[in-house]
């Protein structure tokens, strides 16, 4: 509901509602843009900067004081198993921690 909080602060919610197309995810709607069965989309920056669509159009970040923060978290369950601590370790190493710069997300103590 970002998206919604930074259309209506800038006072565009009610001019635009009638022609969205809300999508299910992020993932959707940046498939309806990049379908041409939208004209835009508001997705996520990790979205924006992936290969298979940074060539495709242009984007501009949504100001941060316009939409409550994001916050996404990882979670190792104490029954996790092998697999899943060794990804929970990887996710934590400086070469992780680097793509997921790349993709925009602002990580803990950077």
């Amino acid at each position: 509901m970002s998206a919604r909080e930074a259309l209506v602060a800038r006072g565009l919610w009610d001019a635009l509602q009638p022609r969205m197309v809300l999508g299910e995810t992020v993932s959707q709607a940046a498939q309806f843009a990049l379908s041409g069965n939208a004209e835009g989309g508001l997705i996520a920056r990790s979205l924006a900067l992936a290969p298979q669509v940074a060539g495709r159009g242009s984007f501009a970040l949504i100001p941060e004081e316009l939409h409550t923060p994001l916050r996404q978290r990882m979670v190792l369950l104490n029954r996790a198993g092998p697999v899943a601590e060794a990804f929970h370790a990887h996710l934590t190493q400086p070469a992780a921690r680097t793509i997921l710069a790349r993709y925009g997300f602002v990580l803990p103590g950077a």
